[in-house]
């Protein structure tokens, strides 16, 4: 039999295990694993992994606004996401107060319409206080997004715990996930004010109002709202050991709950604030931590006490201002980047199995996510793959990349391991250096809801 793709003689690697075997794709989807397989078209894996393609559960593309505008687009971002062997990356429709859930998400839809090469969902945003826009979800999660992102923090964005409580009991109903942005707000701004009244205002300064144990607060005030509410919980972007171990004794107590750390927080520490350029772009809420926090993150991923690996990116162009002064906006990038960097700082590092690796990057987020079709190179699974080699050293640097911004968070970084090739929907999307595809080879992909 000769299949539409076959990928031959790669190592294998799953979250369960590794074998060195032929992949063979027909119609879009992973059709058998094997030997001696014959495709119309041929990838030699020899001596590369061949994975599941990534999936970026967290990422922010362009929003045309007054501010926090980022300036990777869907198009130029999804090329990114390919060339950093992701297959599936979820954005955000961050839902303007005064403005219908729906008609936000479908406004979102319509932007990134024809403008991928890779595949991507979105989740919805709920920043207005409003028990009519709660009344929504059902509909966002018939839509194929079942994922509400709800903040505790940022007064732009956060509600009141009423309405997260509100809104989670009616995400319960429809079969949805909540998602947190878990600190308190009230306390970091009474913090901020005793900084500010002694004089202090660089970005090491102000991260001291971000106390590592109001996030741990923040997380169980969310755990013990989905607890009442009765739906999942995934906390975006731990930080700190207290969070963690709220995370973990909720699990314990048998409740359904998910944490994710962003890159960021795995690679860098507060010291990383000291450096002139880059330091003022890098997150401050949650902001990094110190070294000890930064051990537990990794432990934890390393022990799936936390799920998934995301990036969070949103990077942003320099600014000069009239003085000849520069700075880089709050946001990072790292949608090209993640799958590299967490092989060469996990795998090669020592601190994760490439089991976990891949689990963490790949698998697990197709599970929180509900892309049931995504996340595991297995027989009716979408054929999406990426050929990595675990050898292979690269410098970092913005001019190598493909991000629409003129930095990069891990300008002059060395990683051992790269993807050499990307498979979407068995189209090779990214092969020997080159994108293969046109914009809207991407799809959105409707996530499907609990059952």
């Amino acid at each position: 039999m000769t299949h539409d793709l076959v990928v031959r003689g790669g190592r294998v690697l799953g979250a369960h295990g590794e074998a060195t075997c032929d992949v063979a794709v027909d119609d879009g989807r992973i059709a058998a694993l094997g030997s001696g397989l014959h495709g119309r078209r041929e990838l030699d894996a020899g001596g590369l992994y061949v994975l599941p393609g990534a999936i970026d559960g967290h990422v922010h593309m362009r929003t045309e606004r007054p501010r926090w505008v980022y300036d990777d687009t869907f198009a130029s971002g999804s090329v990114a996401a390919a060339f950093g062997g992701v297959t599936t990356f979820i954005d955000q429709a961050q839902v303007e107060p005064g403005i219908p859930l729906v008609a936000g998400l479908e406004a979102r839809m319509d932007e990134a319409a024809g403008e991928c090469v890779v595949d991507y969902g979105i989740h919805v945003n709920l920043r207005e206080a409003s028990r009519e826009r709660i009344a929504e979800i059902p509909e966002l999660v018939a839509r194929g997004c079942p994922t509400l992102k709800l903040f505790m923090a940022y007064e732009e964005f956060r509600l009141p715990d009423p309405l997260i409580l509100a809104a989670m009991q009616e995400l319960a109903r429809a079969g949805g996930t909540a998602i947190v942005h878990a600190e308190n707000q009230d306390l970091i701004d009474e913090l901020e004010r005793g900084i500010a009244a002694g004089g202090r205002s660089d970005r090491r300064s102000q991260a001291l109002a971000h106390h590592p144990a109001l996030e741990g607060e923040a997380v169980y005030r969310a755990l013990a709202m989905a607890l009442i509410a009765g739906v999942p919980l995934l906390v975006f972007h731990l930080t700190a050991a207290e969070a963690v171990r709220e995370l973990e004794a909720a699990r314990a107590r048998g409740q359904a709950v998910y944490g994710e750390v962003c890159l960021p927080y795995l690679l860098l520490d507060e010291d990383a604030y000291d450096v002139p350029v880059s330091g003022p772009a890098l997150p401050t809420g949650p902001p990094l931590r110190d070294a000890e926090h930064v051990g537990v993150l990794w432990d934890a991923l390393a022990r799936g006490a936390i799920d998934i690996v995301s990036t969070d990116h949103g990077p942003r162009r320099t600014q000069r201002d009239d003085d000849g002064g520069v700075s880089i906006p709050p946001g990072t990038s790292g949608v090209e980047v993640r799958l590299a960097l967490m092989h060469s700082a996990g795998v090669a590092a020592g601190r994760l199995t490439p089991e976990r690796w891949v689990d963490a990057c790949c698998t697990r987020p197709a599970e929180v996510f509900g892309l049931t079709r995504k996340g595991r190179l297995e027989p009716g699974y979408d054929a999406d793959i990426v050929l990595f080699d675990p050898a292979r050293r690269v410098t970092l640097a913005a001019a190598g990349l493909h991000s629409a911004v003129d930095h990069s968070t891990y300008e002059g970084w060395e990683v051992t391991g790269a993807p050499v090739a990307t498979v979407v929907r068995g189209e090779v999307v990214v092969a020997d250096g080159e994108l293969q595809v046109e914009p809207g080879h991407g799809r959105f992909v409707a996530r499907e809801a609990r059952r």
